[in-house]
């Protein structure tokens, strides 16, 4: 006997494909990957790296590409994203700017404490006084209407917490993940437009930030484990990449301009921007012949020139909140010579980077872990694999002090 039709039959559930080709990252956030290669649109979209293989971790940050941000215009463009609501909402405020001007977005209890968090703690540990002042005006007037800036705040105060209140190796939390994400990837989409004039302030900042975030978190917890004794890596020096996208963002924003919240500090910028001074007087005999250095040596001759005088002008400073800035053009400023002598880990390289983490490994939190950690590792890196090499081991003896692998 034949079943007759029933209207229940028409209303059964259409039967879906089941992706199991898919990437990682969209099983890990159970949505459906459309297994487009080599990146997926879903992983595009949530701002993290696509990992079909193994080559990329977890929810990997998308750092995005240099060569993609287009020049500046007159032309405006617009985020239609709404800030998304954080995991696990309790409650719900809304956000305005100091006019209470009512800005759009909606945020739960727990984002908005952080934003507490970052205006009364968090900005005040990220820079000098003036630049610090800068951050909270600049950041509490264009986050409201600034989708990305107000993601990075979110991540950066997010890993402060976790730096003061967790264990020292404590991985990334949840939010600190989220908000990373979202950040790169309203930023990389607002970069890939003409932008608007009045956004070029709440860009920098957000680019600034992205650097801060970018090197204070590193996955090792261990010196066996990190860049360079570990076998290498497609993200290995990651936060190197940031520092050349953030200099890129410099020169497109110029928060130098008379018009820019920055303004007030931008006599602090400039300095840092300015080549050093020519000549080999400053910089110790030893690294002068190391680096084979003479009066006519410069950046063009010489890939380790602008290194070695820089650091040759912080011997004597001690790093701390207040000039940390001083310290910041080494990483800022990596020659595209200069990073490919890391990269290659050619020993002198290493030696000069070596020197710079132990100028900065016991400073400010957001370059502490990374520091001490890829101090140690290079040291040992150094020693194996260069033993031989007597300048070398004579001018490792104060990294080794400060990072404390001799006493």
């Amino acid at each position: 006997m034949v079943a007759k039709d029933t209207p229940h039959d028409d209303r059964r559930r259409k039967t879906h494909r089941k992706s199991r080709l898919g990437c990682r990252n969209c099983k890990l956030r159970r949505v459906k990957c459309d297994e487009t290669k080599p990146h997926c649109e879903k992983c595009v979209s949530f701002g993290v790296t696509c990992n079909y293989n193994g080559a990329a971790k977890d929810l990997e940050l998308s750092l995005g590409r240099v060569e993609n941000i287009k020049s500046w215009s007159e032309s405006t463009w617009n985020i239609s994203d709404i800030v998304p609501r954080a995991i696990d909402p309790v409650g719900c405020l809304l956000w305005t700017t100091p006019n209470n001007v009512f800005a759009g977005c909606l945020y739960d209890k727990e984002t908005t404490e952080r934003l507490h968090r970052f205006y009364t703690r968090t900005v005040i540990s990220i820079g000098t006084n003036s630049t610090r002042n800068i951050f909270q005006e600049v950041t509490l007037a264009l986050a409201p209407t600034h989708p990305y800036l107000l993601h990075i705040i979110q991540s950066v105060t997010a890993a402060h917490d976790r730096v003061l209140f967790s264990k020292q190796n404590t991985p990334r939390t949840t939010s600190e993940i989220y908000h990373l994400s979202r950040a790169a990837s309203l930023l990389n989409a607002a970069l890939s437009k003409p932008l608007c004039y009045p956004d070029r302030d709440a860009i920098w900042a957000t680019a600034a930030l992205l650097g801060l975030v970018a090197f204070s978190w590193v996955e090792a917890t261990d010196p066996e484990e990190s860049w360079p004794l570990r076998p290498s890596r497609q993200d290995d020096l990651d936060w190197i990449t940031m520092s050349e996208q953030k200099a890129t963002v410099y020169r497109l924003t110029d928060p130098t301009r008379t018009d820019s919240m920055f303004h007030d500090v931008s006599g602090g910028y400039k300095v840092l921007h300015q080549p050093p001074k020519p000549g080999i007087r400053d910089v110790p005999v030893k690294w002068v012949e190391l680096f084979e250095l003479h009066e006519g040596s410069n950046e063009k001759n010489n890939p380790y020139y602008r290194a070695v005088k820089l650091l040759s002008s912080l011997r004597d400073v001690e790093c701390g909140q207040g000039n940390v800035i001083r310290f910041l053009p080494f990483v800022g400023h990596i020659q595209v010579e200069f990073k490919a002598l890391i990269m290659e880990k050619d020993p002198r390289a290493l030696l000069l980077i070596t020197f710079w983490y132990a100028k900065v490994c016991n400073s400010v939190w957001f370059l502490e872990r990374r520091a001490m950690l890829e101090c140690r590792a290079t040291c040992l890196y150094l020693e194996r694999y260069h033993k031989q090499d007597w300048a070398i081991q004579e001018l490792l003896e104060f990294p080794k002090l400060i990072c404390g692998l001799t006493k």
